[in-house]
């Protein structure tokens, strides 16, 4: 198993005549996580601790509005930014991020401007629209990515999807992949699959390969 590695990402989010939108940014045909549309969001680095009593989250929170600057010029104070979950990638990943996910609302003013080389587009979004892009193959998202759009799909405006990040404890997505009906899923804690799972009937997983993905939660 390999060492985990501390990262933060955002879930900028604004208001349209088409309901809530979010900030999608596509990475190159190389690198990590290839031609994948993601949240902006990057590895904690020393510069994020400010403090000696400083927690995880706070130094996540200042990784997550760094890299939003970093990565589209946008400014947003880490302040305002809500912790929305924590995901654990699967044992078997090559390169493991334990990741702090936030929600904020973006800036009211200023352009998205990209960084050369390490970002090649960016749109703004409603959920409905990112999962169905996705499900047609028109964009790639990740498993954190399209399990973050889908539980925010509800909500109709900003308030709403803030709203969704004050809850009393923060979810915990620690991921698991197994082969069901010859698939690829992910199953989080919860789903009878899980290996932290007592439930029997339980489902929380994200069913891949040939799209569409399914979702499923029958379990809280």
């Amino acid at each position: 198993m390999t060492d985990l590695l501390a990262a933060a990402t955002v879930v900028l989010v604004r208001d349209s005549a088409d309901g809530v939108e979010l900030l999608l940014l596509k990475r190159p045909q190389q690198g990590a996580f290839a031609n994948a549309w993601v949240f902006p969001g990057g590895r904690v680095e020393v510069e994020d601790v400010v403090h000696d009593d400083d927690t995880e989250v706070d130094v996540a929170r200042r990784t997550a509005a760094r890299e939003t600057l970093e990565e589209t010029g946008l400014v947003v104070e880490a302040v305002n930014l809500a912790h929305f979950a924590v995901w654990l990638p699967p044992p078997q990943a090559p390169k493991r991020f334990h990741t702090w996910f936030f929600i904020g609302e973006a800036p009211a003013h200023g352009e998205v401007q990209l960084p050369d080389g390490e970002l090649v587009e960016h749109a703004w979004m409603t959920p409905s629209e990112a999962i169905a892009r996705h499900q047609r193959q028109e964009i790639d998202l990740m498993p954190p990515t399209f399990v973050t759009i889908e539980s925010i799909a509800a909500a109709a405006t900003v308030e709403a999807a803030l709203a969704l990040a004050e809850i009393d404890e923060t979810p915990l997505f620690e991921s698991f992949v197994v082969q069901i009906d010859e698939r690829p899923t992910v199953v989080w804690a919860g789903d009878q699959e899980h290996p932290s799972s007592a439930n029997a009937n339980g489902r929380h997983r994200l069913t891949m390969g040939d799209r569409p993905w399914t979702f499923e939660r029958t379990s809280r």
